[in-house]
């Protein structure tokens, strides 16, 4: 998918926002594998933000004191140990950036607010004689949106049929009927 939505703004809220958010938040895996030849100063522990990333600049600062006061085997086996624990990490690298994305993906969704309430909106009511004339509003609001249900377009069931004001509308087959009526009736005058 190209990345030209990402330059895009559309100064709205909802989904590019988390989007474009999270595109920021996120770690990158090369950045990560470059950060791992730094892995004496724990550089790709601190980018992704791993416990105990301090350990390795300590360790090797520990290593370089014992090699300049231990025999060169000794800081040799020290050094190999910190080796293999980088080519550990190595091998970590994508399971933490995927957890450490998958955090991110959760706090950028999780971080969206919901939508104000509407401009006159009062809250619950608190007394019960307001509850009940919010319900009788309702009610009626409801009553008459289901009066203007097709074919009665004044609000009011009507019971004249036609095309005259104030009248419910005919049904399609009411006025093929009709307008065969209408043809029988000429076809009598006629004949």
């Amino acid at each position: 998918m190209p990345k030209a939505w990402e330059k895009l703004d559309l100064q709205g809220e909802g989904l590019q926002k988390v989007q474009i958010r999270l595109q920021q938040m996120q770690k990158k895996r090369a950045t990560a594998y470059l950060r791992w030849l730094g892995f004496v100063f724990g550089l790709h522990r601190f980018y992704l933000q791993r416990p105990l990333a301090w350990a390795y600049p300590v360790t090797s600062l520990i290593v370089v004191i014992l090699a300049l006061i231990l025999p060169w085997p000794f800081a040799l086996a020290l050094a190999i140990a910190i080796l293999l624990v980088a080519l550990w990490d190595l091998l970590q690298i994508d399971r933490w950036l995927s957890d450490f994305n998958r955090e991110q993906r959760k706090a950028a969704w999780f971080a969206q607010q919901a939508p104000a309430a509407p401009k006159d909106f009062r809250g619950r009511p608190e007394n019960l004689d307001e509850a009940a004339q919010w319900e009788k509003e309702l009610r009626a609001y409801k009553n008459l949106k289901e009066s203007e249900r097709g074919g009665h377009p004044t609000g009011q069931p009507v019971e004249k049929k036609g095309f005259t004001p104030g009248s419910r509308r005919m049904s399609f087959a009411e006025q093929e009927r009709l307008l065969a009526e209408i043809s029988r009736k000429n076809k009598k005058d006629e004949g």
